[in-house]
């Protein structure tokens, strides 16, 4: 995605739409860190390369862009195709390379050049950050609070059930909890509750059924069999394991189910759709500057007129 906005205003849930006086607010492009630009190109280029991101900026570079010299990338043809054909190229035929310009010594950080351009507006975003944290908080992302409930920081926390405080710096609006359920439904109870009703309660199973390729817990936070869910109860501890009845937020109509046993691994945070942090309008966002001594000339396309930008 590259450009994004938000409704500001309450939403009715009965409806189904903003109340009177929500307003849209249009913020900047998301996906611009880390993409290369030329000031007279309308195209977007996005490197895909598993080092991009451990590669930073700095004026005493060490590194430099250079189109690849394999043989089976055709780096010509591409080079004199126009820009609105370009996303027809094949990313093969697209490939640069990160070449030394000297030495580099073991542990020694990667520098490639980001542009005069980039390094004033980061520059900017520093010295204009003190003011803007005095204006707003920002809620825990998901990432965080997984770390604080799976170890990563100081052992692992309980998930707190819905009768207890929530987590410290959860925000409804930012993150939903989801649980990995996957339970067997022939080995069903029936649990009586105070209004005299009955709610159905199952088993949470590893794997899937008999015939089906089993599933080990730790796919959890790989979206299969994942939905909201509600913690009604927890049981265990640290060393036995913790363990929770959940209460999944059903997409059909129907009557509810509990689901018990469900390990605490089949459970995480997830960020809401343009709610993380990420998306905030105050984040530093800026291209990189794609080095002109290798760009292209039948790329530069803007002095014909066209203003837009288009991503590859």
């Amino acid at each position: 995605i590259l450009e994004y906005g938000k409704i500001i205003g309450e939403f009715d849930e009965e409806t189904g739409a903003y109340e009177e006086g929500a307003e849209r607010v249009d913020l900047k492009n998301l996906l611009l860190n880390y993409v290369l630009e030329h000031p007279k190109s309308s195209v977007l280029f996005f490197p895909a390369g598993p080092l991009v991101p451990y590669v930073n900026h700095g004026k005493k570079a060490n590194v430099k862009l250079t189109w690849s010299s394999k043989s089976w990338s055709n780096i010509e043809e591409s080079q004199n195709t126009s820009p609105d054909l370009l996303s027809e190229v094949s990313s093969i035929d697209m490939m640069l390379e990160l070449v030394a310009t000297r030495n580099i010594k073991k542990g020694e950080e990667i520098l490639l050049d980001y542009g005069d351009e980039w390094e004033k507006a980061w520059n900017d975003h520093v010295k204009n950050w003190k003011a803007v944290m005095k204006e707003i908080t920002f809620s825990k992302s998901a990432l965080s609070l997984n770390a604080i409930h799976h170890g990563a920081e100081k052992g692992i926390k309980p998930f707190p059930t819905s009768s207890e405080d929530p987590d410290d710096g959860v925000d409804d609006e930012s993150v939903e909890l989801m649980c990995h359920i996957l339970y067997d439904e022939d080995k069903v109870e029936r649990r009586r509750n105070q209004d005299g009703t009955r709610t159905k309660v199952y088993p949470w199973i590893p794997h899937a059924p008999d015939g089906e390729k089993r599933l080990k817990t730790d796919v959890a936070i790989r979206g299969v069999n994942r939905m909201g869910c509600t913690i009604t109860e927890r049981y265990g501890d640290e060393t036995s394991g913790y363990k929770y009845l959940v209460s999944p937020h059903r997409v059909n109509a129907g009557p509810s189910v509990l689901v018990k046993n469900v390990p605490h691994d089949a459970i995480r945070y997830v960020d809401k759709a343009y709610m993380s942090p990420q998306h905030d309008r105050h984040v530093f966002r800026h291209t990189i500057r794609f080095p002109d001594e290798i760009f292209p000339t039948k790329w530069k396309d803007l002095d014909k007129g066209n203003k837009g930008k288009d991503e590859l």
